[in-house]
């Protein structure tokens, strides 16, 4: 399921690296020999700098463990991201998995709550308790309801930042199971 992501990043830290790669291939101009024209002997010279020579190879090498340690450091955060991707992952389906439970128990609460209807309209209940019923209802709903409609919204947003659908199955059954 994380694949899109892996291979996003891979690709991201390969451009990178290629960029910084490419960057870096003119740096030989440094060490080309310099060539002047004398005027009053009329003649060419040819010179070498040793100093540009000496910097060329040490920061070619500098450059080279540089881009390896920034290779590891991306490889690590790439790890690292994926890993935080599992646990939202995982948290998301278990959040799912409470919120199915509640759903699955409204049935029960209706017919409790049927019965006190019953109650009321035979007169076993006060008005009082009753209003208490009513108001304990509208309470519970207007939770779950919260949470079903938070939960839609962190699956989607999760899918959109992997750009994989992965609760197609949950969030039908979310949808489907609108609660009233």
């Amino acid at each position: 399921m994380f694949t899109t992501v892996e291979k996003i990043q891979s690709q991201k830290i390969d451009s990178l690296i290629n960029f910084n790669t490419d960057k870096n291939k003119l740096q030989y101009l440094a060490v080309l020999p310099s060539v002047n024209y004398d005027f009053l002997e009329n003649k060419f010279n040819l010179g070498i700098s040793l100093s540009n020579l000496s910097n060329y190879y040490q920061n070619k090498q500098r450059n080279k463990i540089e881009l390896e340690k920034l290779k590891f450091q991306l490889i690590e955060k790439k790890e690292n991201d994926l890993l935080e991707l599992e646990k939202e992952y995982e948290l998301i389906l278990d959040t799912y998995e409470i919120l199915k439970l509640e759903l699955d128990n409204t049935t029960l609460t209706k017919e409790i709550f049927n019965l006190k209807k019953s109650q009321y309209e035979n007169n076993k209940i006060t008005l009082e308790d009753w209003l208490n019923v009513q108001k304990n209802h509208q309470d519970r709903n207007l939770v779950i309801l919260a949470k079903h409609k938070s939960l839609i919204s962190k699956m989607k947003q999760f899918e959109v930042k992997i750009k994989t659908p992965s609760f197609k199955k949950e969030l039908d059954y979310l949808l489907g199971n609108t609660h009233n």
